[in-house]
């Protein structure tokens, strides 16, 4: 099981705002959370986009660093920063899944977003069925 002090995260921020502003100040919520809990971040992204589409560049900057062993997590305010489209949120989830990485949220618990969202159970589904771990912190 991985703790938070072991992890290389990727601080990954999204907004649909016009507004830069919003943006950065999401990205600096984040930072200073990674901070104060001792994660180690090896790089940030940001889109200024709706969560309905993979084709993000922030977004696949993020998951390239998970693939490529550089990060093995992804840090966010929210799972919502990722999407709010169920399947594109899956997909990403899957993602983490398969490179061992996990996602962290600095302002909810993943593990219940993801339930809420009807994700959490397809996602320990797919863990049993394939021998993967879960993509969130326990």
């Amino acid at each position: 099981m991985k703790q938070e002090k072991d992890l290389r995260a990727w601080a990954y921020a999204r907004d649909l705002t016009a507004h830069p502003h919003v943006l950065i100040g999401q990205m600096s919520q984040v930072l200073q959370e990674a901070e104060r809990r001792g994660i180690a971040v090896v790089g940030t992204s940001q889109d200024m986009s709706s969560g309905r589409t993979l084709e993000r560049m922030g977004l696949l900057s993020a998951l390239r660093g998970t693939r490529t062993k550089y990060a093995n997590a992804v840090i966010v305010r929210d799972v919502s920063r990722l999407s709010g489209d169920r399947y594109v949120l899956l997909r990403i989830m899957e993602t983490l899944q398969d490179h061992g990485a996990v996602l962290i949220c600095t302002a909810e618990d993943a593990y219940a977003s993801l339930l809420a969202k009807g994700a959490a159970h397809l996602l320990c589904q797919r863990a049993d069925g394939l021998g993967l771990g879960l993509p969130w912190l326990p």
